[in-house]
Parts: C-alpha cells; sequence; structure tokens
C-alpha cells in the first residue's frame, strides 16, 4: 500500500529530502564539468578518454536500468537507496586517488553503478509520500533532480576545487553523499519496510511491456537525445564559432540546464489541474525541435542561441516531469515504480549515448553545424509520434 492514504495530506518534508537525495547524487556528474580539464592536464588524458570519463553513466543506464528497476522494487526502495549512496561515494573517494586512468575510470564506474541504483529507487520513496492529489506535483519535482543537482554543482564544485584541487572535490561529494544517505535514512526507516512487495516477475513487467509504458521510454531516447546534444555542444559553438570566453560559454550552458527545472515542475501542476499529459508531451517535442534547429543553424547569432537554448531547456523539461506522472500510473501501485523508472532511465540512457554520437559524426563529415539539424528533426519528429500515439493511453 502507498504510505499517504487516499485522502491525507502528503509528507512534503519526505518527498524533499528524497529529491535533494537525488541532487547530491547528481553532483557525481556535474563535478566532472568544473574538473575535467584539470583532470586531462594532470593525469594525461586524450580526448577519447576523457570522452568515457563523461559517458559510462550514460552506458551504465543503458544497459542496466530496468534490471536495477526491477531489483529495487523487490528488495525494498530504501535499501536500495542507501546502498547506492553509499557505493557512490565510495567511487567518488577511490576517484580522489587515481594516478592513472585505468582506476579513474573504474571509479567512475563504481560511482555510476551506484547512482543509477540511487535514481531508480528514489521516485517510489517520493511516490508513496505524495497523496493522490499531489502525486502529479511531486513527481513533476523529481524529474528536475538532474538539472538542480548539476547546476548546483556548477555554482559549489569551482570553488572547492580553488580551495583543495579536484581531488579535494572528489572526496568532498563523497563526503556530501554519505551525509545526506544519514539523512534520507533517519527519514524514511520509520515508514518504509525493509523489503519489496513480493510481486511476480510476470506483473511487473506485466506493468511496462504495454505500448503506453514503451511509447514514454522510446520519447525518453528522443529527448535526451536531443537534451545531451544542445547541452554539451552549445558552449562548443559559442567558443569556436564566435569566440566567446570559455568561462561565459560556460556560464550560458550553465543557464540552459537549470532552465530545465522550469518544465519539470510545470508540468506535474498543470497535470495536477487537469492538463492531459499527451498534449504537454506534443509542446514539449514542438518547441525542442525547433529551438534546437535555431541553435545549431548557422544564421543564427550568439544571442538568439542562447535565447534558443534557455527556451529549449525549460519546455523540454515538460517531458521528463510528464514522464514520471505517467510512470507512477503505469505502475502496478504508486510506491511500486522503480521498474517503469528503471525502463525510462534505460531509454534516456540510450538517447543520451545516441544523440552526441551521431550530431558529432555528422557535424564532422559535413564540416558544419548546420547538418545537426538532420538528427534534431528526426529525433522531434519521432518524439512527436510518440506523444500523438499517447493520446489514448494517458
Amino acid at each position: 500500500m502507498s504510505a499517504v492514504a487516499a485522502g491525507q495530506t502528503s509528507d512534503w518534508l519526505k518527498i524533499w529530502i528524497a529529491f535533494l537525495a537525488g541532487c547530491i547524487g547528481a553532483f557525481q556528474l556535474g563535478k566532472t564539468f568544473a574538473s575535467l580539464a584539470l583532470i586531462i592536464d594532470e593525469l594525461d588524458l586524450s580526448l577519447v578518454q576523457a570522452g568515457l570519463i563523461l559517458s559510462l553513466f550514460s552506458l551504465i543506464a543503458a544497459i542496466a536500468g530496468a534490471g536495477f528497476g526491477l531489483l529495487s522494487d523487490r528488495i525494498g526502495h530504501l535499501r536500495m537507496a542507501l546502498t547506492g549512496l553509499t557505493v557512490s561515494a565510495c567511487g567518488s573517494f577511490l576517484g580522489a586517488l587515481a594516478s592513472s586512468i585505468d582506476l579513474l575510470l573504474l571509479s567512475r564506474l563504481i560511482e555510476g553503478f551506484g547512482f543509477i541504483l540511487v535514481i531508480v529507487a528514489l521516485p517510489s520513496l517520493i511516490s508513496r509520500s505524495a497523496s493522490d492529489r499531489d502525486r502529479p506535483l511531486a513527481m513533476g519535482l523529481w524529474g528536475a533532480f538532474m538539472p538542480a543537482g548539476i547546476g548546483l554543482s556548477m555554482i559549489i564544485t569551482p570553488l572547492l576545487i580553488d580551495w583543495h584541487g579536484w581531488r579535494g572535490l572528489w572526496n568532498d561529494v563523497g563526503l556530501m553523499i554519505l551525509a545526506w544517505a544519514i539523512v534520507l535514512y533517519l527519514t524514511f526507516r520509520s515508514r518504509v519496510p525493509a523489503a519489496g512487495v513480493h510481486l511476480s516477475t510476470a506483473d511487473f513487467l506485466g506493468s511496462v511491456m504495454r505500448l503506453g509504458p514503451l511509447l514514454v521510454v522510446a520519447g525518453f531516447v528522443c529527448y535526451s537525445s536531443l537534451y545531451q546534444s544542445l547541452t554539451a555542444f552549445l558552449p562548443t559553438i559559442l567558443v569556436t564559432d564566435f569566440n566567446l570566453p570559455l568561462a561565459h560559454a560556460a556560464r550560458f550552458g550553465a543557464l540552459v540546464v537549470v532552465g530545465n527545472i522550469i518544465g519539470n515542475v510545470t508540468a506535474g501542476w498543470l497535470i495536477g489541474r487537469g492538463l492531459m499529459p499527451w498534449k504537454l508531451l506534443t509542446v514539449s517535442f514542438i518547441v525542442m525541435g525547433l529551438c534546437a534547429s535555431l541553435v545549431f543553424a548557422t544564421f543564427s547569432e550568439p544571442t538568439l542561441k542562447i535565447v534558443a537554448g534557455f527556451l529549449f531547456s525549460a519546455f523540454g523539461g515538460i517531458f521528463p516531469g510528464t514522464a514520471f506522472v505517467l510512470a507512477a500510473r503505469y505502475s502496478p501501485s504508486p510506491s511500486h515504480m522503480a521498474l517503469m523508472a528503471g525502463f525510462m532511465l534505460q531509454g534516456a540512457g540510450i538517447g543520451q549515448t545516441l544523440g552526441p554520437l551521431l550530431v558529432s559524426s555528422i557535424v564532422e563529415y559535413s564540416a558544419s553545424w548546420n547538418s545537426a539539424n538532420l538528427v534534431v528533426v528526426a529525433m522531434a519528429g519521432i518524439g512527436l509520434c510518440c506523444a500523438l500515439l499517447l493520446r489514448r493511453r494517458s
């Protein structure tokens, strides 16, 4: 049963504690954005090796997201979240000791597995802490954990690097994660059973292997392909094509990332007031396609690219905010949505890996950023089709 019975009020303290656990977990991604240049210089890494450091999390999600979701629903979400936070922190401590690419990649692998364990388990803790009325808003809030965590880390991590270098930053992030694991345990220990409800594997798979959930997962592939490509390459375009200082380009990139929070929270609020999810997803993919096309178009000036990038992110945030609301609806019960969250995470991992690879390949072949619009239009179009097909299933 859900921890919050129908008609009762939501436990917003628990919802915020779980949300912040996801944000702090996302520091494992944000810390690399601030320190990668220092690591490349100190360890003498190639660009391919640096790319592996950034992409390992996405690869793990693409391979194991659904499996971890099923495991979380079986053994208990609090137990899984605490295990993931501990494993992720240990990976961070190990990375601080790295003197070669091999040990650093091993540490990132450990961090990545821990991170995935955390983010497939936390949505169920949030869902079971929300009333039926507030659940759309709570799940929309959860959809913002990644941009919120990365955006916050972009503010904090440069200060920590200036204080005691990237290795000190790695240790700091590990300590923050462990500290919040204790907070999460103390907050949820009296309300969440140690083990999950023992539903059969067929019951779990039957809840996601239907057209509605599969369309949401396919939409996540398209959304994450678009989002990862634009946020990764916009600062590069501003620096290489318009000679903006790297620091300025990085700030504009951070602004675009944080803009995603707007769409996430707005989506949950609008669905809670009766707006159909498929309509929100339709608007999201149309605006993402148009704005991304402007970002990659050769005729657009830097100001237009930055504004278009922010609007892309803000309207794009509607997708994950809406998708997590649908995940709660498609799950066997509101408190057992880890498998659905894992499937969506798997779709996101595939998109995050596929999108930048396709964009970088076609741009390198054609020697023009404008060619990226072939990928952008295709992904936005497929996502739009998924949204329209969801009309009768959401």
